[in-house]
């Protein structure tokens, strides 16, 4: 049976990257770690700016299948613990899903 990731990619202003590092341990990790069907959750930084002075990072999740995943981002919990998270972003956040082959 096939697993799946989500990627959800934006960037933050440099002074925020602590806070976006706090909200993500305490307000997301927790949440994602919990739900069936998420077997695994991550922050990725980039460790430079982007051509607008940003650094862009990413949540990594990997998913059981695409039921679970939908269920889970659609849930309550999830865009509860993505609220704070959220606010801090300064692009437009953009979500893609994949197959994982192999």
């Amino acid at each position: 049976m096939p697993t799946y990731l989500r990627l959800y990619q934006s960037a933050v202003d440099p002074s925020d990257v602590a806070e976006v590092r706090r909200l993500f341990d305490d307000d997301v990790v927790g949440v994602f770690s919990a739900l069936d069907g998420c077997l695994s959750v991550e922050l990725l930084v980039s460790v430079e700016k982007n051509a607008g002075g940003l650094v862009e990072g990413a949540v990594v999740t990997r998913w059981a299948s695409l039921e679970a995943m939908e269920e889970a981002v659609a849930s309550r919990a999830v865009q509860e613990a993505i609220v704070r998270f959220r606010g801090l972003l300064r692009q437009e956040p953009l979500a893609r899903v994949y197959e994982i082959a192999g």
